[in-house]
């Protein structure tokens, strides 16, 4: 019962606060436009100071795991070579294809992931994990960034590639915050508290806007790609990669980092990024909905498994 308990309050807040989007679009209170200008801001102006401040605030020398960065290094780049040799063979859609290839290796890290880690293990105890995020970001993004460049129609082009990776809040605030540890440089009082606050409120704005921007309509075609990529992020890789981290040796934070590398739901950012490269938006949206609402139901089984075999 204990265990149930513990997964359900890692789980349940981060959902309920998405359904407060969800029922301020359905109420009217966030129209479609409002939410797209309120989902640019916040990964604009509340994204990078978050990760600066997870990564600052680290305790790097303690926190620093390369087996845990090394195993989730390699096992994304295979989602990425797996997905994009399957993919190649099964899907005719050059736009759906790379969208999918996205799908495969881009998990919530930031707004589900670290979150849900506090709740399991307090803000004093995730240190691995703000690590393995400062490292795991720019990669996650540079796949993301190549997979609907495979596919765009031309040949991918470098430049486009290192500007969607450079231009990331995300990466911008990890690399900033992990440059002032290894410069051994302190933010004043006043600047870090204004950095404190911005971070503080990036994740409930960010899940309220997630739920804001679902379209259910978007669930009403290409059943069988959004079948297939929920069941390869929420079921597949979880539990291919979570058994051999297990079989490793990974327990406690760095199983939930593990945990979290593979078994979230597919990034918010992935819609935005499909539609700014002229990929099928339509289904990346589907994608993002889908699997944020059955990880709801997948993440408390994972978390709950875990906890009932004395892993976490």
């Amino acid at each position: 019962m204990e265990n149930i308990v513990i997964a359900l309050n890692a789980v349940l807040p981060l959902f309920l606060i998405i359904g407060l989007g969800v029922a301020a679009r359905r109420l009217r209170i966030l129209s479609d436009a409002s939410a797209r200008q309120a989902n640019g801001l916040c990964f604009k102006l509340f994204m990078a100071p978050l990760l600066f401040s997870n990564v600052y605030h680290a305790d790097l020398g303690a926190a620093f795991d390369p087996r845990l960065i090394l195993f989730c290094i390699l096992g994304t780049v295979c989602e990425f070579l797996v997905g994009l040799a399957l993919l190649s063979r099964t899907v005719s859609d050059r736009a759906a294809r790379g969208v999918m290839l996205q799908a495969f290796c881009r998990p919530n890290l930031i707004l589900l992931g670290l979150p849900m880690s506090i709740s399991l293990f307090g803000e004093d105890g995730v240190g691995p994990i703000s690590v393995l995020v400062a490292v795991m970001v720019p990669l996650i993004n540079i796949l993301a960034v190549l997979s609907l460049e495979l596919f765009h129609g031309s040949a991918p082009s470098p430049r486009r590639i290192l500007l969607g990776v450079v231009r990331n809040p995300f990466v911008l605030g990890a690399a900033a915050g992990l440059l002032c540890q290894l410069g051994g440089f302190r933010l004043p009082y006043l600047l870090d508290t204004v950095v404190t606050e911005l971070a503080d409120a990036a994740t409930p704005l960010a899940l309220v806007l997630m739920g804001a921007s679902m379209d259910f309509g978007r669930l009403r075609g290409s059943l069988g790609h959004l079948a297939a990529c929920t069941a390869a992020r929420l079921v597949v890789f979880p539990a291919v990669f979570l058994s051999l981290g297990a079989a490793m040796g990974f327990r406690g934070v760095a199983l939930c980092a593990v945990m979290l590398v593979f078994a979230t739901p597919v990034a918010v950012n992935s819609y935005t990024m499909a539609l700014q490269m002229d990929a099928d938006a339509d289904l990346a949206g589907g994608i993002v909905l889908l699997t944020t609402a059955l990880s709801c139901l997948t993440l408390f089984l994972w978390i709950f498994s875990l906890k009932s075999l004395g892993l976490f």
